[in-house]
């Protein structure tokens, strides 16, 4: 993830949860004019989903409270979605009744921007460089342009059995793929029973960052045009790489082939797996099932692959402005109150997630929600993240479960990792070209 914060038309803003704050001027947040005199009054709707749930609804509530209370003459009506957000969303722009402000998933964001859905917050996005998470920075652009401000981020790192890496000789977490794979068999080669580390072979967020890993590329731009590269040699590598851990090491079951996040979780919390890639909430999740693990249990940043990086995905969420808002002026203000660090890090530390702003995530980092031993791994691992291609139609590449199925045919042997990638590559072209 990335930090930027170059807001145009810049607003002071001096607040917190109190409530008590002095912002001055105004003007637009983003490069589209604001409809109306530009005075900040009026109403205005916000829509926020998942990751939005109970437990951080009264939050929200103060702080759109806290921002009316500070400027007489204005208000925010909440909106929460829940889990059909997507859908909603997409019914509220076929039916032209927007919200001025969303909280949208970030990877939605070039999807909705290709609908002529959202206001353009920066011409280039380079101007947000040093503001934001940089992988957040690139979720939001759309041919060139961005459309949205990063809010929140989760990314994975390694946790890993700290207790069963010490009793192979190992003070700290394996810094490659290679070394990790030599870690993990020789912890399952020392406890019986014990998967050496966890395979999730039903969800591609797992081992499609290898790709990166390796020194390739998931696609690249031609032109006006994205396309795939699946099929390069790194490509086919880094897929085969991580089948081999599954089908020659055997460091997890047959079934995984299929599992997901939550039966390496559970396996986890059995003390069943030594190592996994998993993100903070997936430590809660085992930290939850099996409260004495916490002092045999440690994190570390993701291991480097042979291209010399350990980067992965950044998720999270955006804030947006749709371009049909009639109030302009309040929605860009209320995004600045939104985006400051004293709004922004209460709601992102009750979600467990990292701020996507640097100066937040800075303050995080060394002595917020995410300093401790075991959590400051997934701040440190923010700095070394990247987002899917930026193109609106990605979510076809994801719905078709075409990814998986280009693993799960070489992990069981169906198809070779040339043809499969090869087949991906043509896939994700049809999808995105």
């Amino acid at each position: 993830m990335r930090a930027r914060k170059n807001w145009r038309g810049r607003v002071a803003v001096a607040i917190g949860l109190t409530g008590v704050l002095a912002l001055a001027a105004c003007g637009g947040a983003n490069d589209s004019s604001d409809t109306g005199s530009g005075e900040i009054k009026g109403t205005i709707d916000f829509w926020m989903g998942d990751p939005i749930g109970d437990a951080q609804q009264p939050i929200m509530q103060k702080l759109a409270n806290d921002y009316a209370a500070a400027r007489p003459g204005t208000k925010v009506n909440l909106r929460f979605l829940g889990k059909d957000a997507h859908q909603t969303y997409l019914t509220s722009i076929a039916g032209g009744s927007v919200p001025c402000v969303a909280l949208i998933g970030n990877t939605w964001t070039p999807e909705f921007a290709a609908l002529n859905a959202l206001d353009v917050y920066a011409n280039d996005p380079k101007t947000l460089q040093g503001t934001y998470v940089p992988g957040m920075i690139d979720s939001t652009v759309f041919k060139g342009k961005s459309y949205a401000v990063p809010y929140d981020t989760g990314v994975r790192a390694l946790i890993y059995r700290k207790d069963m890496l010490e009793a192979i000789g190992k003070t700290s977490a394996p810094a490659t793929w290679d070394e990790l794979r030599e870690d993990a068999l020789a912890v399952q080669a020392k406890n019986k029973g014990v998967n050496g580390f966890g395979i999730i072979g039903g969800a591609h967020w797992y081992y499609l960052p290898l790709i990166w890993n390796w020194g390739g590329e998931i696609a690249k731009q031609s032109g006006d045009k994205w396309v795939s590269d699946a099929g390069s040699p790194q490509s086919v590598q880094a897929f085969q790489f991580y089948a081999d851990l599954l089908t020659k090491d055997h460091l997890s079951p047959a079934g995984a082939s299929a599992w997901t996040a939550a039966d390496v979780d559970k396996s986890m919390g059995l003390g069943q797996t030594a190592m996994m890639v998993g993100g903070s909430w997936d430590l809660r999740t085992i930290l939850k099932q099996s409260p004495d693990l916490e002092g045999k249990l440690a994190t570390s940043v993701l291991p480097k692959g042979p291209g010399g990086n350990n980067d992965t995905f950044a998720g999270g969420s955006n804030l947006a402005v749709f371009r049909e808002c009639n109030n302009k002026a309040v929605a860009n203000d209320f995004v600045k109150f939104m985006m400051s660090k004293e709004n922004l890090v209460p709601v992102t530390s009750n979600l467990g997630l990292l701020p996507a702003t640097n100066d937040a995530l800075a303050q995080e980092k060394s002595t917020g929600s995410f300093s401790t031993p075991l959590l400051k791994a997934y701040a440190e691992q923010a700095d070394h993240t990247r987002s899917i291609p930026p193109v609106a139609s990605w979510g076809k590449v994801e719905g078709a479960n075409a990814i998986v199925n280009a693993m799960q045919s070489i992990i069981s042997g169906q198809k070779s990792a040339d043809a499969a990638m090869k087949e991906l590559a043509d896939q994700v072209n049809q999808a995105i070209g």
